[in-house]
């Protein structure tokens, strides 16, 4: 029986350390900053989560269809010493947006600008974040 319960214990263990999950990378590695795209749309939901700040945004083509983008950015912790919050990334705003492109040529954006209705903007390079009044 301890044999038994010895043998579920390390299946249990392994199955958990086996879950999915976004593991860290490089910037270059999957994001082309040669190429470039620029989506408008609503940012329709923000996952303030480690490693990278994710943002969804739903963008309409000239057809009418919707199609949702993952935005991708830089840890919440350097977001937060630049002086952003989850609370000022856009959260059901119309916003335009400027991003390197994917490497797979999926729906998938590293965030480079971010221009809001109001005019203001938020432009992150490599060394610095700006969120420009």
């Amino acid at each position: 029986m301890r044999c038994v319960m010895t043998a579920l214990a390390v299946v249990a263990g392994l199955t958990m350390a086996a879950v999915p999950a976004r593991g860290h990378h490089s910037l270059f590695a999957n994001f082309d900053e040669t190429r470039t795209v620029t989506l408008n749309g609503v940012i329709s939901k923000i996952e303030w989560l480690n490693p990278h700040v994710y943002l969804y945004m739903d963008v309409t083509d000239e057809a009418g269809n919707i199609s949702m983008w993952e935005i991708e950015t830089f840890p919440p912790s350097t977001l937060r010493r630049a002086g952003l919050t989850r609370d000022n990334l856009g959260l059901g705003e119309n916003v335009t947006l400027v991003g390197y492109q994917s490497r797979n040529g999926s729906r998938t954006s590293f965030l480079r600008k971010m221009t809001f209705t109001d005019g203001r903007e938020l432009v992150i390079s490599l060394g610095d974040i700006e969120l420009v009044q």
